[in-house]
């Protein structure tokens, strides 16, 4: 069934008609069906969808919003007049705002003062909960300021003080102990928020179910990172008894650019790995540039291999430069990539995504075509053509929509620590790849365009580390 055909909770539909019926929504389009109901799903390539991207960033102008990757989520939580949203499955409202613990956050916090909160429990009201059971104030806001590196005393603070500026710390900077009620998605939807709400995210979004998610996280990262190396044979080796009972670990962090392959795997309990996280460290980079002499297989991905053939050929003589310098650029050089993809997908709104696809993907889709075998060190011992059922047949196009999705959330800010750093010369190239794009350019061509753009970009980089 459509999505747009479910049978929506009563709660949602009053909900939608007071915000169509808001001022502060004057002009944003919205259809009505036949039978009088509000068609508050567009895609963003239909004319609606693309009506509704016009008249936000009008309105982003209006409010003194920077068009920039994340205006639509800003733009859209500014000029809702409740900051709450109604769930169209449930009914239940939930704050629009990064109220709601995250799953690690959250283990941390049961763990901590042995309570059994849920991700849809509001952190004030876990606040208010765990005074009434004894808890004093100093120590809760301790807990929170030390979680969110926040710059408050937890002896003078408020809790409104400290849970404002953890809240704005998640939304806007790195920090991910918190999450939204309902996550921004416009033009897709007419408020700019997912119809669910966080309480029935699990049951709505059948990737994100509690069966699903391991399945579901071990190559999505891979994948919204746009990685190269093999990484159908990494999903299957992960998944394999090697790992059984331990974690699965980047020696380069794919965050940074590094592939996502085999041979580039190796065994870490889950608790290092966790501490680990997106570091670069001396020990790695030597396992890096061995693996690398052993296989043959490259372990950078095409967008980040000035920078690494940099750090590679200058760390030894700068160690204290890894932690910090190296890795900082190689994040920046990650931020900067993926707003080329989300401008190519914003200003060539025709044939961009098709590019990206054909250029960037599609040399990867032969991956999945066979089934491998391992040793311990990640090595592919054999290889056969793989059999194909209902449930791994649509593999490729999972791939597509997971990695094109990835830079819409990264444009949302939801999964962006970095600002882009583009000069205008480069913005100037970017507009004149789109004009191409839009033209019908010869694909290669074109490809060969973003390649040299990407190459000057990591050149710029390279000069101030």
């Amino acid at each position: 069934m459509a999505r747009e055909e479910r049978k929506w909770h009563h709660k949602f539909i009053q909900y939608m008609d007071m915000i169509v019926n808001n001022q502060n929504y004057r002009g944003l389009r919205i259809e009505k069906k036949a039978d009088g109901s509000y068609s508050w799903i567009a895609t963003a390539k239909s004319e609606t969808g693309k009506a509704r991207i016009a008249w936000c960033e009008n309105k982003a102008k209006e409010l003194g919003i920077p068009i920039q990757p994340g205006v639509y989520a800003d733009v859209m939580l500014a000029i809702h007049p409740t900051k709450w949203k109604v769930c169209q499955t449930c009914g239940c409202e939930m704050s629009l705002y990064y109220h709601y613990p995250n799953a690690n956050f959250l283990k941390s916090l049961n763990q901590t003062f042995q309570s059994d909160y849920t991700e849809c429990d509001h952190i004030s009201d876990i606040w208010d909960d765990l005074i009434a059971n004894g808890i004093c104030n100093e120590r809760i806001a301790a807990f929170l300021i030390s979680k969110g590196g926040l710059s408050l005393n937890s002896c003078t603070a408020s809790k409104q003080e400290v849970i404002n500026a953890l809240e704005y710390a998640c939304r806007k900077g790195n920090k991910k102990c918190l999450g939204p009620g309902a996550m921004s998605n416009f033009p897709d939807r007419f408020d700019g928020f997912h119809t669910y709400n966080r309480c029935c995210r699990a049951s709505q979004d059948k990737g994100r179910s509690k069966e699903n998610l391991k399945s579901y996280t071990k190559d999505r990262r891979a994948y919204e990172y746009w990685s190269d190396g093999n990484i159908h044979a990494a999903n299957q080796f992960m998944g394999s008894s090697f790992f059984d009972g331990i974690s699965a670990d980047h020696i380069g962090p794919i965050s940074l650019g590094f592939v996502h392959d085999p041979r580039y795997l190796q065994p870490m309990t889950t608790s290092d790995n966790s501490t680990k996280r997106d570091r670069l460290q001396l020990i790695d980079i030597e396992k890096v540039i061995e693996t690398e002499a052993r296989t043959g297989v490259y372990p950078m991905s095409w967008y980040s291999r000035l920078i690494w053939e940099f750090i590679k050929e200058h760390y030894r003589n700068n160690v204290s430069k890894i932690p910090n310098a190296y890795r900082d650029a190689l994040k920046q050089n990650m931020a900067n990539f993926m707003y080329i993809l989300w401008y190519i997908l914003r200003y060539a709104p025709q044939n961009g995504e098709g590019f990206l696809v054909h250029a960037f993907l599609q040399p990867n889709f032969k991956y999945f075509e066979y089934s491998y075998s391992f040793n311990k060190l990640g090595e592919i011992t054999s290889k056969t053509p793989r059999h194909f059922t209902d449930r791994n047949s649509n593999e490729t196009e999972r791939y597509c929509r997971i990695a094109i999705g990835a830079v819409y959330d990264f444009s949302d800010k939801e999964n962006r620590q970095l600002t882009p750093q583009i000069t205008s010369e480069e913005q100037r190239t970017l507009a004149f790849i789109c004009a191409k794009i839009e033209s019908g350019g010869p694909c290669g061509e074109i490809k060969e365009d973003v390649c040299t753009l990407v190459d000057k970009i990591q050149v710029r980089i390279i000069l101030h580390i």
